[in-house]
């Protein structure tokens, strides 16, 4: 009886052993590279090469005249034609649109992209669908095409392969008839 007592702890601890071991194997730590040129981040995915070192982060010290305030999410942007603005330790930094944000007007440039019968409105980086009288910002739809990128998006490799990645929406070169585009592949 004993025996059996002991066996029977000694396989449960082997059982968690072996249990733990297997489960740290599936949660791959994210492992960061950087040199001069390059930032090389290794992910479960697998190997994403950034060809510039850090990205282009623009601030500035006052507003455009005609800024808006929209707060989301318990966080203050300020919104003036296309872009949008934090205000971080005394100064204004431009960032990425958040989604579910809703603007009354869309920037001057804006291009309307159908995907799938359904117009978005894309201005340099950011797609919006009309509600109601407003337009609210949304992640990319799947295979949407666009003709230029923000000034911010980064050249990337991804096992061998380039892409473009901005605010974590990676986009592919394509050729149509048209000229160069960008084609949203995934996410990183």
């Amino acid at each position: 009886m004993r025996n059996s007592k002991i066996l029977t702890s000694f396989l449960l601890v082997v059982f968690l052993f072996v249990a733990q071991d297997s489960f740290a194997q599936r949660r791959k730590k994210r492992v960061v590279v950087k040199t001069p040129n390059k930032t090389v981040v290794h992910t479960n995915r697998g190997k994403v090469v950034y060809r510039k070192p850090t990205p282009k982060v623009r601030v500035v010290r006052t507003l455009p005249n005609s800024t808006v305030v929209i707060k989301k999410n318990g966080h203050r942007y300020h919104y003036h034609s296309g872009v949008y603005y934090r205000h971080i330790n005394g100064k204004y930094v431009v960032v990425s649109a958040p989604y579910g944000i809703r603007v009354k007007t869309l920037p001057v440039g804006y291009k309307t992209v159908v995907v799938l019968g359904k117009p978005y409105y894309y201005y340099q980086g950011t797609y919006y669908v009309k509600k109601n009288k407003e337009y609210k910002v949304v992640e990319a739809p799947e295979d949407v095409v666009v003709y230029e990128l923000p000034e911010e998006a980064e050249q990337v490799t991804i096992d061998g392969k380039n892409y473009y990645e901005y605010n974590g929406k990676l986009y592919k070169v394509v050729t149509k008839p048209e000229g160069k585009a960008f084609k949203v592949v995934g996410y990183l």
